[in-house]
């Protein structure tokens, strides 16, 4: 379309000097002395044309030739930005393929470029982080450190500090080495700012099962789980994993409010037995249990924890009738040492054997 328009357009002109050449508008007169030349104004007037459009393509050729050194900066730059970013880019592809020894090599040349720290910060801050996933994975914790230092540097104006990238990989590295305490320092700032996102909260959530916070575990497992950040089932574990931690720490009311909210929303059977390991009022309790049980009455976990408060309650029979459902329904090693008790509250002794020797065969 600009090619036809650019045609029509010198098709017009031409025709129009084509007519002004065949019309008689008189002639014109330049005295340069000694000097006279006469001309008609048709050709006066071409030629003053003819003199413009020279200057103006005089004028564009040295705007062009002016240019050229600019230019090639700009292409030099680019060339080597794409140089750059190729490295950057086999960096990626070697840190994901394992080979982690050439990533520690093979970074070192990104930065020892001056020019990198200059021109884009942000391609050496990649970089580094790069080559410190790598030393960590290689064990090499000086080389790890040091450049965790280089991105955590907090002088002014320095264009190569990520302050929040190197946090993040901080929590990461004390995370592979269980140092939970750390993870959470690191992860402080972050935490408390406004740059929280899911992945912190993740990372959160694991330094804190590792310093045992059950507390904040379930906290942060319940805010993941209302963004959808985890799966329903890595969230039913941490519930799991909550109650069973603040049974063992004697928490035993705080346990059965948990498993009976998390029961309301989704049935498990892991909760529903560990249900029956937690020590609340063992009427309410059984209450509950012969609720779930009308509508789970397949359920081995929660036929053994509804035997286990009966064992509690010292009602041998209804103990073992459940015992021996959950049994038909699923061998555990549990329900057997559950029966071989029973069987021996009530002077069974070849029964109490025969539980205790199944039960040391499933765990061989």
């Amino acid at each position: 379309m600009k090619g036809l328009a650019i045609f029509l357009l010198a098709a017009l002109l031409l025709a129009a000097a084509v007519v002004m050449l065949d019309l008689n508008l008189g002639n014109l007169t330049l005295w340069l002395p000694p000097y006279r030349i006469d001309m008609s104004l048709q050709l006066a007037l071409f030629s003053l044309l003819i003199i413009f459009v020279g200057l103006v393509v005089l004028a564009l050729l040295v705007i062009q030739l002016a240019s050229i050194p600019a230019r090639v900066k700009r292409f030099r730059l680019h060339r080597t930005q794409n140089q750059r970013l190729g490295r950057l880019a086999a960096l990626t592809i070697d840190y994901f393929e394992g080979r982690f020894a050439r990533v520690v090599k093979e970074s070192r040349g990104l930065r020892e470029d001056t020019g990198l720290l200059r021109d884009s910060p942000a391609t050496l801050a990649a970089a580094d982080a790069l080559a410190a996933s790598a030393a960590h994975q290689l064990r090499d914790t000086r080389l790890r450190d040091e450049l965790l230092a280089e991105l955590r540097d907090d002088s002014v104006g320095s264009p190569r500090a990520d302050t929040t990238l190197a946090a993040l990989l901080e929590a990461e590295f004390a995370l592979d080495d269980h140092r939970g305490q750390r993870a959470l320092s690191a992860l402080a700032p972050l935490i408390k700012g406004d740059r929280r996102n899911v992945h912190t909260f993740r990372l959160a959530l694991k330094a804190n099962q590792q310093q045992g916070n059950w507390d904040e575990v379930l906290r942060l497992g319940k805010l993941l789980e209302n963004r959808r950040a985890i799966s329903a089932a890595l969230a039913t574990e941490i519930k799991r994993e909550v109650a069973r931690a603040w049974i063992a720490q004697g928490r035993h009311s705080q346990a059965i409010g948990l498993i009976e909210s998390a029961l309301k929303k989704e049935w498990d059977s892991g909760l529903a037995m560990l249900y029956g390991h937690a020590e609340g009022n063992a009427r309410d309790q059984l209450q509950r249990l012969e609720a779930w049980l009308r509508d789970q009455p397949r359920d081995a976990e929660l036929n053994w924890s509804m035997g286990r408060i009966c064992q509690r309650q010292a009602l041998w029979g209804k103990a073992r009738m459940h015992f021996e459902t959950s049994l038909r329904i699923k061998p555990m090693v549990a329900t057997h040492l559950a029966l071989a008790e029973v069987a021996e509250r009530l002077d069974e002794k070849e029964t109490a054997a025969s539980h205790w020797k199944a039960a040391a065969q499933m765990t061989a």
